[in-house]
Parts: structure tokens; sequence; C-alpha cells
């Protein structure tokens, strides 16, 4: 863990530093247990086009990405992308167009859409069954949408270091509640270790 720093990317390096995250995107896609299902993503042009459907997600809002940086192979080991979820009522003007997974921009192969459609329809749904406002009574949250590290730097706890860091900026940034959507059994762990809502 000495080579490796944990950096906190405001806004304006995370957009226009994406591409350094991007290969750690593409593990995500490889590994997470639902979007790995989906068939094709990583190849031809469909690569090319998850990549920037991150990059639309890293523009989404001003909340910072926390990255582990390695210093000696000056290169980015993980990450963790969050954004502010409101509720509805509470989404800022400059918000209310924007949809977080813009997946149709792009011209995936045939039947990819569909399945990243289905994807992203599931996870807002599961969002929305949990009634998160309501319980809290709160109209924002700090939101985990992803938290990935490269297979070579995996077994070292930077999901860890990571995630310590991203309660941090939370806790800076005024928030009461973090939320985590976490599909496999080692971030759910990560995140429940650390009293994660």
């Amino acid at each position: 863990m000495e080579s490796i720093e944990i950096q906190v990317w405001p806004f304006s390096e995370k957009t226009s530093r994406w591409k350094e995250l991007v290969d750690i995107w593409y593990h995500f896609w490889q590994y997470e247990p639902i979007n790995s299902a989906i068939l094709n993503i990583l190849e031809g042009d469909n690569r090319e086009f998850i990549g920037y459907v991150f990059r639309d997600m890293l523009g989404y809002d001003s909340t910072p990405c926390v990255v582990a940086w390695d210093t000696v192979n000056n290169k980015a080991a993980g990450f963790v992308f969050s954004i502010t979820q409101y509720s509805p009522e509470a989404t800022p003007l400059e918000l209310q167009s924007r949809c977080l997974r813009s997946f149709d921009k792009y011209p995936f192969g045939e039947g990819v859409l569909e399945k990243l459609s289905g994807v992203a329809t599931f996870l807002h749904e599961l969002f929305n069954k949990a009634d998160v406002f309501s319980k809290l009574s709160v109209d924002k949250v700090f939101m985990i949408h992803v938290t990935s590290v490269l297979q070579e730097y995996t077994r070292r706890g930077l999901a860890n270091e990571m995630t310590k860091k991203v309660l941090e900026v939370a806790k800076e940034a005024g928030f009461e509640y973090a939320v985590s959507e976490s599909t496999s059994s080692y971030t759910q762990h990560n995140k429940i270790k650390r009293s994660w809502i």
C-alpha cells in the first residue's frame, strides 16, 4: 500500500482524466455480477461506447471521485464513483433533464442496448423500492454507484481505504447518509462493515 495514494478528484479532474480510469470501468463490467451477464459488452464498438457512458456518468454532477493512484506505476488502481442522489421533489433544475445512465446515446450492438436499459431499470426500481428518502427523512443522500479495483491490485485493502475516504468526502460535504449499490458479496461486506445504509 505504500505506493498507493488515495486521491479525491473534483469535477474538473474526473471529467478531464476519465480515460485514466476507463480500464477500471471495463474491469467492473467484466466482473460485476449483474453487468457481466451482458455478453459482448466489452467487444468491438460496444467497449468504446460503454467507455463513453462512463465519461458521461462522471459528468453527471460535481460529486468528487475517489481514486487509488499507484505512484510507482503512475496509474489508477481503483476508484469509487458517487453522485448526489436527490428525491424527485428536491432534484435541482439543472439535473432534472439529465440521465445518469444514457445508454441510448450510443449505437450499441444488437440486443445490448435492451439489456443495458433492463439493468438500469432494475437498479432504479430497486432504489425506489428501498424508499430511502422517506425512511431517512432526507431529500438527498450521498450515493455510491461503483467501487472497482483492477485485478492486479486486489487483496491489498484498496476498497477499504477508498471507502474510508469516500465517507470522509460525504461527511465533509454535509451529508447525513451515504447509500451504496453493491452487487458483489465483497463490496457488500465492505460497506456493511463501514456502517453504510
